[in-house]
């Protein structure tokens, strides 16, 4: 519950990462943290949709808590989600400043390609916030499947392949360990270039890391964008 001071009542917004989706990978804090607020706050990226972070969580919310889903638009209407964010981060405000505690869930870990990000920075300034970290699907995907994503002196590479193609190109060329996100969008033009790269047998994509729907491709030369979800990872290590 909120810390009294006299007259003043000191609540917080905590910002915790659900792990990449099995509840069993939900850390210990993170349940811990829900266990305390009275407000949670779940994105959906559609109206009306449901929310796969509280899906994970549901198991541990308490039923004193108040859900609240809101609507974080998933499309490159800049405008659009810029409204989005600040009407959400004001209500959070409003919410938090009124004495009571508020939670917001997000897939893996906060501060990997994160909306929550977007809802940190608009309030930080007026309002006391705590992240908690959840794992990530990359390294829950590692560990699941015995791969190790960086050893010894070599860097880790974390791309979205909604990057520039030059960039993508200069990445698969000069680096062993990459981490390849957002896979979904340009699927096809992905797996052409680690081909053409020679870099197909050095990668395994999951998608759906560690859901029921889980499917683990080691060749993934004849995976087809029908075949996975948009929730798709690949990890190259070259030397392996």
């Amino acid at each position: 519950m909120p810390f009294a001071f006299g007259e003043l009542i000191m609540a917080k917004f905590y910002g915790i990462g659900t792990g990449p989706g099995d509840p069993s990978l939900v850390t210990i804090k993170a349940v811990e943290t829900l266990k305390k607020i009275d407000i949670l706050v779940t994105p959906e990226a559609k109206e009306g949709g449901k929310s796969l972070a509280l899906s994970i969580v549901q198991d541990y919310i308490p039923e004193s808590v108040e859900i609240i889903q809101r609507h974080f638009p998933m499309n490159f209407n800049n405008a659009e989600k810029e409204v989005a964010w600040q009407n959400i981060a004001e209500e959070i405000i409003v919410i938090v400043k009124s004495g009571k505690n508020v939670g917001f869930v997000t897939l893996g870990d906060p501060m990997i390609y994160s909306t929550y990000v977007y809802i940190l920075e608009r309030l930080q300034d007026e309002i006391e916030v705590e992240t908690i970290p959840g794992i990530s699907s990359f390294s829950n995907i590692a560990s699941s499947q015995n791969r190790p994503l960086v050893m010894d002196r070599e860097a880790l590479v974390v791309l979205p392949c909604t990057a520039d193609e030059e960039h993508i190109d200069f990445t698969l060329k000069h680096y062993n360990c990459i981490v390849l996100m957002k896979v979904y969008k340009n699927f096809k033009e992905i797996i052409d270039k680690l081909t053409a790269f020679g870099l197909a047998e050095h990668a395994v994509l999951v998608s759906n890391s560690s859901l029921n729907e889980e499917t683990v491709y080691t060749d993934i030369r004849n995976v087809t964008k029908e075949q996975i979800s948009y929730f798709s990872t690949i990890l190259v290590n070259k030397t392996i």
